[in-house]
């Protein structure tokens, strides 16, 4: 007997809305281990509704949610099953990211539901201190074994009418990098999906963050807001639009998480995405070694005029040897190779087509040969007897003709590392396309730089050789003409809504800012828009274990600040986000062994800051203090630093110019 795909006999007509539904007008909650966090499950007239509340505030009333299968609906005399609450401690160690060692507590349930013929789905419901989650799990199940999504239903309900900052994307192919539109919910009606995290404001003064966690063997998701609801839309397969999801039995969804707090830095400093992930499989971890990057594409392969005599094979290694020159010289753990320059001095792939099917039409792109007349190991050799290591920028389908091969062909080479660019999607198979290369990355000991990519998802846990995404609009841009969307006040957006997700990859380290109303386009040595100082703490402010250096050497020598840029570490034992306040400007600190590090940044207006520096631990403390210059107006490079002795009960005074910041370093 052939067996049934999920839920049964498919229907002749067009696939049901599946609304879930309860045998009861029961309430099941999940309280977090403080109470002041609840997240509920409820049946009324046939349909499964999620609510939140916090702190006795309703943030999200009753909402629908459930899923649309090709087959049948799953709802009619569905009966509720609520398991044990049970308490959850998980203490894990991460190499990666913004604290070293985490300890998370919370409570969960698990809801059976089963439909009159003996069918069954599972939500678990999660609620911590810092935020709720939820997951579907679709266990095995007599004669049936196979799943179909075609969407999910996710139609939240936030109560009042709270402000929304989201980021839209132009359509489901998209690299998606756009700016962010801050707006009350009801006036974001504007017929497009925005990427999550998107953060809700109320005026009571809580915060609510929407994103998800564990994306892995299902589409990721999105939202849209249409009258003042957020709804959740999964991304269709691109091979069969018709279903978001085919999979086989078990299978389970991503958590969708809610970050909640009434201090915005509570969100920022949470390790909930992290804790919903898989723990890692691999125990010896010693071969996972974050650090900065050169990023030579940034600036145009700025070099000495030296360096670019002779043919394209000299021309390219000294270049290299620049660059890696200047690692060596300053710290800096990568040096990063994404294109060449060829004999016309125009800019190349480094790798090679080739002609893979004798008689067939194209070539395909090989990352296991170089381009003609380049050769890549005497770089690698050289960075090697130097004690800096290599990565390299590959085409995600370059890399898709053959991963292994690739990957193997690396570890011959001794590159440890790759940006792998231009996905552009999340539907299922690009998200499982993603988990192939960090299964692949874990087994041949490679870091994974994500670019034009979807949003992270704590994976980093489950893959500590994920060290950062891009999916944000980024310094980038500052080459071409779309900085207008640039400045103080997106960076100021940042880690409240894609810092929350994780790692960022944002093009760190441009050293010539201008004015913002003095800005112009430069591909070569491109210029910014900030203040130095600005620039600084965005090492701090913003997360990424693969911070890029991505101006040219000689724009960093003699350089006031770059010091710090030099010590400044990309990942932490201990995150704390003392100030932050949405829209204005933000305080981040973050602790290396005894060492504090602190980053601020503002707006496009000026402000004083007095920031207690009582996360500090007891003695004294000397701070490298960086603040903005008093003539950043017409010259954002310039800045002051002082050298301060503190303890932590006293208070430092700071000024912020406009689209500006400070950045310090703190130690015993």
């Amino acid at each position: 007997m052939r067996n049934r795909s999920f839920f049964g006999i498919a229907l002749a007509s067009a696939a049901l809305l599946l609304l879930f539904a309860a045998c009861s007008s029961s309430v099941v909650s999940v309280p977090s281990p403080d109470k002041n966090l609840v997240i509920s499950i409820s049946e009324d007239t046939g349909q499964l509704l999620l609510s939140i509340d916090y702190k006795g505030e309703r943030l999200i009333s009753p909402s629908p949610v459930g899923m649309e299968f090709e087959e049948g609906s799953f709802g009619a005399g569905v009966k509720m099953k609520p398991g044990k609450l049970e308490s959850v401690t998980d203490d894990y160690d991460m190499p990666v990211g913004k604290a070293s060692h985490i300890h998370s507590v919370s409570n969960q349930r698990v809801v059976s539901l089963t439909s009159p013929d003996g069918r069954k789905v599972d939500i678990c419901l999660r609620a911590f201190n810092d935020g709720v989650a939820f997951r579907y799990l679709f266990p095995e199940q007599e004669g049936i074994d196979s799943l179909r999504i075609r969407s999910e239903l996710m139609d939240l309900h936030p109560t009042g009418d709270p402000i929304l900052k989201a980021m839209y994307l132009p359509g489901l192919v998209c690299s998606h990098e756009s700016p962010y539109t801050t707006l009350r919910l009801s006036e974001h009606n504007v017929g497009k999906t925005a990427d999550m995290p998107v953060l809700l404001s109320y005026d009571s003064g809580a915060f609510l963050a929407l994103t998800e966690a564990m994306v892995v063997d299902f589409a990721g998701m999105r939202v849209m807001a249409e009258n003042s609801t957020l709804k959740g839309v999964l991304t269709p397969r691109m091979d069969k639009p018709e279903y978001s999801v085919l999979a086989d039995l078990p299978h389970r969804s991503p958590w969708r998480v809610f970050l909640v707090s009434d201090r915005a830095g509570a969100l920022m400093e949470s390790n909930i995405l992290t804790t919903l992930c898989d723990p890692c499989e691999e125990t010896d971890l010693s071969w996972v070694k974050p650090g900065k990057a050169t990023w030579p594409w940034w600036n145009g392969y700025q070099s000495s005029p030296e360096a670019k005599k002779g043919d394209l094979q000299t021309v390219n290694f000294n270049i290299s040897k620049e660059y890696i020159d200047f690692c060596v010289a300053n710290g800096i753990e990568y040096h990063s190779i994404s294109g060449i320059l060829n004999s016309n001095g125009s800019e190349v792939v480094w790798y090679a087509k080739v002609d893979r099917v004798p008689g067939a039409p194209g070539d395909e792109d090989c990352p296991t040969e170089t381009y003609p007349g380049f050769d890549i190991k005497p770089i690698c050799d050289y960075a090697k007897q130097k004690g800096v290591d290599m990565r390299v920028w590959v085409h995600w389908e370059a890399l898709a003709n053959d991963i292994e091969g690739s990957f193997k062909k690396f570890q011959e080479l001794g590159i440890k590392g790759m940006m792998v660019d231009f996905m552009d999607r999340d539907d299922q198979e690009m998200i499982e396309y993603q988990k192939r290369v960090l299964e692949l990355a874990m087994k041949y000991h490679l870091h994974i730089q994500f670019h034009g990519a979807s949003k992270p998802s704590g994976l980093q846990r489950t893959y500590p050789c994920e060290f950062t995404r891009e999916n944000t609009l980024n310094y980038e841009v500052y080459k071409w003409d779309y900085a207008r969307q640039m400045g103080a006040d997106h960076d100021l957006n940042m880690p409240f809504t894609r810092c929350l997700a994780g790692p960022a990859d944002y093009h760190l380290g441009g050293f010539l800012s201008l004015p913002y109303d003095d800005y112009k386009v430069s591909p070569l040595h491109p210029y910014v828009t900030s203040t130095r100082c600005h620039m600084l703490a965005m090492y701090v402010t913003l997360e990424s274990s693969l911070h890029l250096v991505s101006d040219a050497p000689a724009n960093y020598e003699n350089q006031p600040g770059f010091e710090f840029i030099k010590e400044v570490p990309t990942v932490w034992d201990e995150t704390i986000v003392p100030q932050a306040k949405l829209d204005e400007y933000v305080v981040t600190a973050r602790r290396k062994a005894d060492k504090w590090f602190v980053g601020a940044i503002g707006n496009h207006s000026a402000r004083d800051i007095s920031l207690p520096l009582d996360f500090l631990g007891d003695g004294e403390y000397t701070m490298e203090l960086f603040t903005d210059a008093e003539d950043t107006d017409t010259d954002p490079n310039h800045l002051e630093k002082k050298v301060l002795q503190v303890k932590k009960t006293d208070t430092i005074d700071v000024h912020l110019a406009a689209s500006g910041g400070f950045a310090a370093i703190l130690k015993p």
